[in-house]
Formats: structure tokens, C-alpha cells, sequence
């Protein structure tokens, strides 16, 4: 699941992953100084377009404890009702899935979100990319996401 992580470390991971490719291959500069608070900035202000697995449990524990007469009837065991609930969550907030993130839009319209706030963020000194390198980069990385890779 969460690797002895918070979810929220896991999207400011992912926001570092970003981060990373996009220096790296020379498409933003950012001086050192700035660059952890770009990261701050960056994972508090995409958190909420990414539900992750710390948000769909609460969400299902939650629902069945106000749902227990409805389960009840359908006479479902305490694991059977953790089951049911937690696929109706997926089933309508986890089609944008990566390595337990849940985007709740599509992954193409993060990306372009996240490009309009680098092009405003004063912690990024330059951007040399055009937008489209930029999308293929961020649509990539985090396509590509995952956390175990990062240990």
C-alpha cells in the first residue's frame, strides 16, 4: 500500500519526480534556494486533484458506520462490506489510477494545470520549454510513477 509513507509524501514525491525531469532535461530553472519551496507549493496545491489510498479508507470506514442497516440487509460480513465499499470508491475515483494516487481528472489535464503554475510559481526562474515538450514530460513522469523505484 503506502510503503510506511503518508499518501501526502507520496504526491510530494511525485511532484519531486516532476520536479527532477523537467531540470534535468533543461526545460525549467530553478535556483537551489527555491526549490524546496517550489516543491512545497507544488504538492499542497495539486493535493487536491489527487485523492489517495490514506483518503479512499477513511472515506470506506466512514461509510460503514453510517451504512450499517443498509449492509446489514444485504447481509454482508464486516470484510465482504470493506470489499463492496471500497470498489464503489474506486469505481467512481479511481479511473485516473497511478501507483495508488487517484487523479481525479484526466492525467493530460493535471499536467496542463501543473504547467500553468510553474509559468506563474516565482520560485521557477525560466521556463525553456514550449508547452506541448512540457506535457509530454509531466504526462510521462507520471505515467511512470512509481514510488518504489524511488529507494
Amino acid at each position: 500500500m503506502n510503503r510506511g509513507r503518508s499518501d501526502f509524501e507520496s504526491v510530494k514525491l511525485l511532484c519531486q519526480s516532476v520536479l527532477r525531469k523537467l531540470e534535468s532535461q533543461r526545460m525549467i530553472a530553478v535556483e537551489t534556494e527555491n526549490r524546496n519551496q517550489l516543491l512545497d507549493d507544488l504538492s499542497l496545491q495539486i493535493k487536491p486533484q489527487i485523492m489517495t489510498q490514506e483518503d479512499m479508507e477513511a472515506h470506506v470506514l466512514s461509510q460503514i458506520g453510517t451504512k450499517t442497516d443498509e449492509l446489514n440487509d444485504l447481509h454482508l460480513t464486516g470484510g465482504e462490506a470493506y470489499r463492496t465499499l471500497r470498489q464503489q470508491w474506486l469505481s467512481k475515483h479511481g479511473e485516473y489510477e497511478v501507483d495508488g494516487l487517484y487523479f481525479q481528472k484526466p492525467i493530460k489535464y493535471v499536467a496542463e494545470w501543473m504547467i500553468q503554475f510553474l509559468l506563474k510559481s516565482p520560485s521557477v526562474d525560466e521556463v525553456f520549454a514550449d508547452d506541448d515538450k512540457l506535457l509530454k514530460a509531466i504526462v510521462a513522469t507520471i505515467g511512470n510513477f512509481r514510488r518504489s523505484k524511488l529507494h
